[in-house]
């Protein structure tokens, strides 16, 4: 899937959902049923089954690359959260997303690079805890690429 300026805003968000999608395992996948997914580009209003992992922009700046120039770039931020029933799950699932948009960059014709998302970046990490020992644990994390726009 190419990401293209026409469609930059969802292009973004489903090619990193699709990434995750293909590249995360799903702890539970033998027991989540049919009507609930493991990676959605945002937080689900039917019921849903925990762990799950949420992708959206949160922020786009866009900057023009010149004078007299319709060429912009632009900065993408997304949020990717990570939900899940324990820290332990929390952390494995973070830490295997991060992962996989790291090394995910530069792969020939899937990679962000090659869908010119550039200059990967996170830029934090903040744990989400519910009240008490059953509530559920989240980690946001905050990612940027630059896109270039012709």
């Amino acid at each position: 899937m190419a990401v293209a300026s026409s469609t930059l805003i969802s292009d973004t968000v489903i090619f990193v959902r699709n990434l995750l999608r293909t590249n995360v395992t799903d702890p539970i996948t033998s027991t989540r049923g049919s009507s609930s997914k493991f990676v959605m580009t945002s937080y689900p209003r039917r019921p849903v089954k925990y762990p799950l992992i949420t992708v959206k922009l949160t922020d786009m700046i866009a900057s023009k690359l010149g004078m007299q120039t319709s060429a912009q770039l632009v900065n993408s931020e997304l949020e990717v959260r990570v939900w899940a029933r324990n820290v332990t799950e929390r952390d494995e699932l973070t830490q295997k997303v991060y992962g996989v948009l790291r090394t995910k960059q530069y792969i020939a014709s899937s990679g962000s690079y090659a869908n010119d998302l550039n200059d990967f970046a996170v830029t934090s990490m903040t744990d989400v805890d519910e009240e008490g020992e059953q509530g559920l644990r989240s980690k946001i994390i905050i990612i940027k690429y630059m896109f270039i726009s012709t």
